[in-house]
């Protein structure tokens, strides 16, 4: 039967109750590896923290946020005191993929008519291209190319950034390594980001390929995609934990975290206040529950 496990004294609603779910026999041990998918982490936070104004997705990821000491806590939380996390592997798109592609080429006048033919297909250009015909026609569609040009330099910008970002935590942090693969497309003309591939794909293929390594795989993530991946590990002997994140009211973040609860041995519920001060939002870090301390 699982067993839920109340953390020390509690003030008021806020501080909400960690919840652990153990396995069937409650006992956890030996080394963890902490898998995390980049991309649904980030989107968690900004969920989490949605009308806050705590955290600015713009930077990316919290810039105080303190990382190791977050997945000790995760570890600690998920397989007590007598598991060591042995490291988190990180897992982040490495490339952009911004379309439409080849602007270069498509801003050549040989290829005019493919181009108006690709910015009719959207509503913002088709009246700024409507009647236009010869010259008129180049011009405007050429500084419509570079109007996009501009954009695709930002966001290439933007994603080293990201980068830059990435470095500075696996230099500062103890035992955090970034795993790239795949890529996520942008659309210039749309100014939207559509959906990761392959991340997911990495993730899995790593944990299962990993699992010598360690006893207890944590997964933070809310995919349903690592399903499989989570069943295969059972299936081989590990021990497999899914996290997470509480809002403010309590209520828990939407997504495939429920399914992933089915097959897991134990879910991880990280509280509002624990996660708002590991990462940096709480200058005294006072709001952090011990995992290990529990009511009497």
């Amino acid at each position: 039967m699982p067993v839920w496990v109340r953390p020390g004294p509690l003030a008021g609603e806020e501080q909400l109750l960690l919840a652990i779910l153990f396995s069937r026999d409650g006992n956890m041990n030996g080394k963890a590896c902490v898998f995390v998918d980049g991309e649904n982490l980030r989107h968690s936070l900004m969920d989490v923290f949605r009308g806050d104004s705590l955290f600015n997705a713009t930077h990316y990821l919290p810039r105080d946020a303190r990382w190791s000491d977050f997945f000790d806590w995760i570890v600690r939380a998920a397989a007590t005191d007598s598991c060591r996390r042995l490291r988190t592997y990180w897992f982040v798109i490495e490339a952009i993929d911004c379309r439409p592609y080849g602007l270069s080429q498509l801003g050549d006048i040989a290829n005019i008519g493919r181009m108006k033919a690709a910015l009719r297909r959207h509503e913002r250009y088709q009246q700024q291209l409507k009647g236009l015909n010869g010259n008129e026609l180049a011009d405007a569609v050429q500084r419509i190319v570079g109007e996009l040009r501009n954009s695709q330099q930002q966001i290439e910008l933007k994603f080293q950034h990201w980068i830059a970002v990435q470095n500075g935590i696996a230099i500062q942090e103890r035992a955090v390594e970034f795993r790239r693969a795949g890529a996520i497309p942008f659309d210039l003309i749309d100014k939207q980001f559509g959906r990761e591939k392959a991340v997911d794909v990495r993730l899995a293929c790593d944990m299962i390929m990993l699992r010598d390594s360690y006893d207890t795989a944590i997964i933070i993530s809310g995919d349903q995609d690592y399903v499989p991946a989570a069943q295969i590990l059972k299936d081989s002997g590990k021990t497999v934990v899914n996290v997470a994140f509480q809002r403010r009211s309590g209520k828990l973040l939407p997504g495939g975290a429920r399914r992933l609860n089915i097959v897991t041995d134990a879910s991880v519920i990280v509280p509002y206040n624990t996660l708002r001060s590991y990462m940096g939002f709480d200058a005294a870090h006072t709001s952090v529950i011990d995992p290990g301390q529990q009511a009497a």
